[in-house]
């Protein structure tokens, strides 16, 4: 009998194509011919999957965020689900913990960093890809939004915090220490940037 392929298994092969040549060599050097041979697939395999290069791309940009949210969303249920402790220290270890998803702090979320990166900076002129970086901005917004809630629920939340303005400080805070820890890793190690998250997080409680 020949061999069923499954297409959703078939495309996110691609999608991890995409993401090994970009992380290697850049966007610009994601062609569909360059995508097919990192894959160890046809070009014409390729073809059958995506019609275009755009399609591919906007489905590669969105499974790169998929990815980065889901590990995000898995520690934030916990974090929403378990009583909310009473230690500072305990609930800023506990939000840093969904928040970290979002940094480069391993090799996998460096990687995953590197692609949002190129894709996030694609989005600016090309069209293909501008609701896929819409939606992504927003599933972050969701998390950091929901971590921020968390922490002002705590009887230790300092006083006159808007919950909007902490998640959009948080969120810059983010970008941030993932582009330094992408582009400087000398400068900015994942434990320096472990420390600053925490840090930060400390200022939205009472001392």
């Amino acid at each position: 009998m020949p061999k069923i392929i499954d297409a959703d298994d078939r495309r996110e092969l691609v999608a991890d194509a995409v993401f090994h040549v970009i992380s290697e060599r850049g966007m610009g050097q994601a062609s569909l011919r360059n995508v097919a041979k990192a894959a160890n697939l046809a070009l014409g395999s390729v073809r059958h999957y995506f019609d275009n290069q755009g399609e591919l791309m906007e489905f590669a940009c969105r499974v790169n965020s998929e990815r980065i949210h889901v590990r995000a969303l898995d520690k934030l249920v916990e974090l929403e689900e378990n009583t909310l402790p009473v230690a500072a220290a305990e609930i800023v270890e506990n939000c840093a913990a969904v928040l970290e998803e979002l940094l480069p702090l391993d090799e996998n979320r460096r990687v995953d960093a590197v692609v949002h990166m190129e894709f996030m900076l694609a989005a600016r002129t090309n069209t293909d890809l501008s609701a896929a970086a819409r939606d992504d901005y927003r599933a972050t917004g969701a998390v950091v939004g929901r971590v921020v809630m968390q922490l002002l629920e705590s009887p230790l939340a300092a006083a006159n915090l808007v919950p909007v303005d902490e998640a959009e400080r948080l969120i810059g805070l983010l970008d941030g220490l993932s582009l330094r820890m992408v582009l400087q890793p000398a400068w900015s190690a994942p434990e320096q940037g472990r420390s600053t998250l925490r840090r930060h997080l400390h200022t939205l409680l009472l001392k």
